[in-house]
C-alpha cells in the first residue's frame, strides 16, 4: 500500500532528513517500509510503501522512542538543571573526545543514536572537543531542543499532518532545526511575516530529530583538515540531496545521499540516472549570528 505524501516538496531542505526520520521511526518499531519519487508526468510525488494506514504510522510516531537527557552517563559535576547544550559540557572535561566516547559506550540504543547524531569525535575542533553535525544549523540548544518535546503532539495529529502536510502552530524558539524555509528561524525572514518567529509543525519537529538520529555526522579530509561531513553535506555549508526513482529502505536512503554523483559541482544527468536519481537539489546556508545559521529553499542544480 503506497501512502501519498504530495506536500513533500522536493526543495525542502527537511525533506531528505524528514524522510530518513520518518523511516527511521518505521524500522525501529519493527515495520518494513520504503519511499520512492512517482513521476505523475506534471511534477514527482513521494510515496511510502508500508502495510500501515495513515493513522497507524501517526501513532507509531506518536509513541516512537525519544532519548532522555537522565538516561546519559554525564561526566560527573554535570548539572542537568538548566542545561542547553553538549559542547560547554565537553569543553570542561580534561580530555573532551574521550569524555563523549565514554557516554557513548554506556548509553542505551536511543540515547547513543542521540549523541552520535549531535557530535563527531572524528572530527575535533580547537578545543579537543568533537564536532556538531551541520543539520543543527538554525538550533541554538541541542540537547533543550530535545528535552522539551511539546506536549501536545497526538497520534491524530501527526496522522492528519502526514494526509494534509505540517500544521504550524506557536511554540517555543529552537524547537525544530534550521531546515523548514516555512517558517522564521530566530529572527532570519523565511517564512511570510513576522508572526511565524517561533513556529513550528510537529510533525517536522519528531520526523527531523529522528532523521538527524539516523544521520550522523562523520568526519572527513579535506586538504590537511578533517571537517564534519555526513550524507547530505557537499560542503561546510552546502546540503545536496536527490530525488529518486526507485523505492528504497533507510540503509539504502543513506548510501543514496553519500552518492559522489550528487555532490559534485556539477551533477551529471547520465551519472544519476544509472543509479535511479531524477534529479538533484542543493541549499546553502545562512548565517543569522555566530552561533545560528538556516537552510534556505533549495535549487535544482541537476535533471
Amino acid at each position: 500500500m503506497a501512502l501519498e505524501l504530495p506536500w513533500m516538496a522536493p526543495q525542502a531542505p527537511y525533506m531528505p532528513v524528514a524522510t530518513a526520520g520518518l523511516l527511521s521511526a518505521l524500522e525501529q518499531a519493527g515495520q518494513s517500509a520504503s519511499v520512492l519519487w512517482r513521476d505523475l508526468g506534471d511534477r514527482l510525488q513521494l510515496e511510502l510503501e508500508t502495510d500501515l494506514t495513515t493513522d497507524a504510522v501517526g501513532e507509531l510516531l506518536a509513541e516512537a522512542d525519544w532519548p532522555s537527557l537522565e538516561r546519559i552517563s554525564w561526566p560527573p559535576g554535570t548539572n542537568l538543571r538548566g542545561l542547553q547544550a553538549i559542547k560547554p559540557v565537553l569543553e570542561r572535561q580534561d580530555i573532551p573526545a574521550d569524555a563523549f566516547r565514554a557516554m557513548v559506550a554506556k548509553a542505551p540504543p536511543v540515547e547513543e543514536r542521540f549523541l552520535t547524531g549531535l557530535l563527531t569525535d572524528g572530527a575535533l575542533d580547537n578545543n579537543g572537543v568533537p564536532s556538531r553535525s551541520r543539520l543543527l544549523r538554525g538550533v541554538k540548544s541541542d540537547l533543550s531542543g530535545v528535552a522539551n518535546r511539546p506536549k501536545t503532539v497526538t497520534a491524530a495529529g501527526l496522522a492528519a499532518e502526514l494526509a494534509d502536510g505540517p500544521h504550524f502552530r506557536k511554540g517555543a524558539s529552537g524547537l525544530g532545526l534550521g531546515l523548514v524555509p516555512e517558517i522564521q528561524t530566530f529572527g532570519g525572514t523565511t517564512g511570510p511575516s513576522a508572526s511565524t518567529v517561533g513556529a513550528y509543525s510537529p510533525l517536522l519537529y519528531l520526523l527531523l530529530w529522528l532523521g538527524l538520529m539516523a544521520l550522523p555526522p562523520v568526519g572527513v579530509s579535506r586538504g590537511p583538515n578533517r571537517t564534519v561531513g555526513g550524507p547530505l553535506v557537499t560542503a561546510g555549508d552546502v546540503l545536496s540531496w536527490p530525488l529518486w526513482r526507485i523505492p528504497v529502505g533507510l540503509r539504502a536512503l543513506r548510501s543514496l545521499f553519500c552518492l559522489e554523483a550528487i555532490h559534485v559541482e556539477t551533477p551529471e544527468a547520465e551519472a544519476l540516472s544509472h543509479r535511479g536519481v531524477a534529479a538533484v537539489y542543493r541549499a546553502r546556508a545562512v548565517e543569522l549570528s555566530t552561533m545560528v545559521a538556516v537552510y534556505r529553499w533549495g535549487e535544482q542544480v541537476a535533471r
